[in-house]
């Protein structure tokens, strides 16, 4: 009985990651609390990058996040002139590597994908990247993880 739980529990093991896990952008469309950064996303063509193998960290913007940028202003970014800004600002969110919550002790610095170096620390066991707090973290993915955060990430001057 024992041989026919531990080769059902292997054959889980092997097939429902890739039932249960999407990548990166199937994970922020089933959430449906990232229409704005889908969106963005999308616009960008940075969607298609987070489709591939990775690994990656996303620090993704929950929709409110987006209220603090005027509506002028995220429409504007959505133009095709605007495209490398808005891939810019996008590439402050995205990292090369797969970095959870628990490796995360005191503060580190680390290159997004855009080059900038960003800031990310855990005070009092909240984690926060830049001026912006994890809300929830470690969302594993096929290619990654996800936290999401309450803000979009805006250069540090």
């Amino acid at each position: 009985m024992k041989k026919i739980y531990l080769t059902l529990s292997l054959v889980i093991m092997m097939f429902i990651p890739s039932i249960t896990f999407g990548n990166v952008i199937d994970k922020l469309n089933e959430a449906g609390k990232f229409n704005k950064l889908n969106e963005t996303l999308a616009k960008s063509g940075l969607n298609e990058n987070l489709k591939s193998a990775g690994p990656f960290t996303v620090f993704a913007p929950l929709d409110d996040a987006f209220a603090a940028i005027s509506a002028k202003t995220y429409y504007g970014l959505l133009r095709e002139e605007n495209k490398a800004k808005l891939t810019n600002i996008l590439g402050r969110h995205v990292f090369s590597e797969k970095i959870t919550s628990s490796e995360i002790d005191t503060e580190v610095k680390i290159k997004a994908i855009n080059g900038e170096e960003i800031t990310i620390k855990k005070v009092n066991g909240i984690v926060y990247i830049n001026e912006a707090e994890v809300v929830t973290a470690d969302v594993e993915v096929s290619n990654g993880v996800i936290h999401y955060i309450n803000r979009v990430l805006q250069p540090l001057k």
